[in-house]
């Protein structure tokens, strides 16, 4: 039960709209695999940028029965996604079949689309009942899952960072005068660096942060810098990257 609701989870990642038309492609989920969802958020799913129009389609397996989920030979009778927390703003989703109900050993898919209207990197909770029969009675199995992110960015062209390696975006805003953000990406959860040097080398800002798989955002606060250039640095385990960033007059 646990797997699959993993991977059905990542499909609601952005919420509800009035009527999809999608169709499932599954060639994305690994050969002999009797249930998944892909793309997911970090290999392939399309990020959003705030401002412009945003679809992604979700394909989907069911299982025929829950084997993967402890209950080997109990036949599934459908999946239900009830409700999904943390949601993009201005983005949703719809599902085909209709009601995000999907029967047991079927494929299907949600189509997400709509315009983003702020940045967002939030963990995303789902939820869910898996329906069955067991001992030829019915039986419900709610489920709730935080595993997947909805990630929306400010800046176009973050879209081609390579979310299956180690990599730092430019900061953005730069030049700026009390906050930025930067971005970077992160192949495993993970805890990473970030120290900010003034011109002298001296470190005027540290942070450990916990990085998820995939596409990571952390806001710096730089309200208590003087103007002038800095340097900053994200090291993830042996690797580091150093990028340049400019604070202006308050």
């Amino acid at each position: 039960m646990k797997k699959t609701l993993l991977s059905l989870f990542t499909a609601a990642l952005l919420g509800g709209s009035a009527f999809a038309q999608c169709t499932p492609n599954v060639s994305c989920i690994p050969s002999g695999q009797t249930y998944g969802i892909c793309p997911d958020s970090a290999t392939g799913m399309a990020i959003g940028t705030v401002g412009t129009a945003y679809t992604q389609v979700m394909s989907m397996k069911v299982p025929a029965d829950g084997t993967d989920f402890g209950y080997p030979g109990v036949p599934i009778t459908n999946i239900t996604i009830t409700s999904v927390d943390s949601l993009a703003p201005g983005l949703s989703y719809v599902c085909s079949p209709s009601g995000c109900v999907f029967p047991g050993n079927s494929q299907g898919c949600i189509l997400i689309s709509g315009t983003p209207t702020t940045p967002w990197n939030h963990q995303v909770i789902v939820n869910a009942t898996a329906s069955a029969t067991f001992g030829g009675f019915p039986v419900s199995i709610p489920q709730a899952n935080k595993q997947y992110r909805s990630i929306v960015l400010a800046v176009a062209g973050i879209e081609s960072m390579d979310l299956t390696k180690f990599e730092v975006s430019q900061n953005s805003p730069n030049p700026f005068s009390s906050k930025t953000e930067i971005n970077f990406t992160s192949p495993t959860p993970n805890e990473v660096e970030l120290k900010v040097f003034n011109m002298l080398g001296a470190v005027v800002f540290s942070k450990s942060i916990k990085a998820d798989k995939g596409l990571n955002a952390y806001e710096l606060d730089a309200t208590s810098f003087s103007p002038g250039i800095y340097v900053y640095s994200v090291k993830n385990g042996d690797k580091t990257v150093t990028k340049r960033m400019i604070v202006s007059a308050k």
